[in-house]
């Protein structure tokens, strides 16, 4: 029991580790003081340049991604995860959105979900990114693509675990893929709650990142 609930200590931690806000710091800007003002890959984009967007990303992905892949895949002995994978996830995620390091103020945890998603189910995660990329396409918003794609990752993540089997890996999926989908929706929903605001009113800002950087 010390070890599962040192690995969930663990996971909230690598969760809170703000990898925009030190990748800023390193280019010798505060991600929190412009554009949005937040430290998630979109403003990252906006203020450094998409290069350092799809940095901020995989980083933020990984904290969701590497404890529920490792006891997913059984990596590390099932005996030490305390009722599933993704509730070390879930903790990352809250890591993430309630950085420790950052009192409290975090991102939108749409990458460190989708780290958890992908540590889970792999393949779900590569339908997520090819439907959150087409919206962003289509309609230039990305928290427009964040909000969709989260939806539909969790229908899925919903029915899977009521199959409680993953045909295309070949694993049993427990109740909890259902269950703390739903959760990490909530909060995806809650932390875009000024981008929705702005989508109904027409005056969300769409994606402008630099070619050149």
């Amino acid at each position: 029991m010390i070890v599962k609930i040192g690995l969930i200590f663990i996971s909230y931690l690598l969760g809170s580790i703000p990898f925009g806000f030190v990748l800023g710091k390193l280019k010798h800007v505060d991600i929190r003081t412009l554009g949005s003002k937040n430290i998630g890959t979109t403003n990252v984009g906006r203020i450094l340049g998409k290069k350092y967007a799809v940095l901020t990303y995989i980083l933020d992905c990984f904290k969701g991604f590497i404890i529920v892949f490792l006891f997913r895949f059984n990596i590390i002995n099932e005996q030490y995860c305390l009722l599933s994978p993704m509730v070390y996830g879930l903790a990352a995620v809250l890591g993430h959105t309630f950085p420790i390091f950052l009192k409290f103020k975090g991102g939108k945890a749409v990458a460190t979900s989708g780290g958890m998603i992908l540590g889970y189910c792999p393949w779900l995660l590569l339908i997520a990114i090819l439907i959150f990329f087409s919206i962003v396409y289509l309609f230039g918003y990305v928290s427009l693509g964040s909000i969709i794609t989260s939806t539909i990752v969790t229908i899925c993540a919903i029915i899977l675990s009521i199959i409680e089997f993953d045909y295309i890996l070949g694993l049993n999926v427990d109740i909890y893929f259902g269950v703390i989908s739903i959760i990490a929706l909530l909060i995806i929903i809650i932390r875009h709650k000024t981008n929705i605001s702005r989508l109904i009113n027409h005056c969300e800002s769409k994606v402008t990142w630099s070619m050149k950087k």
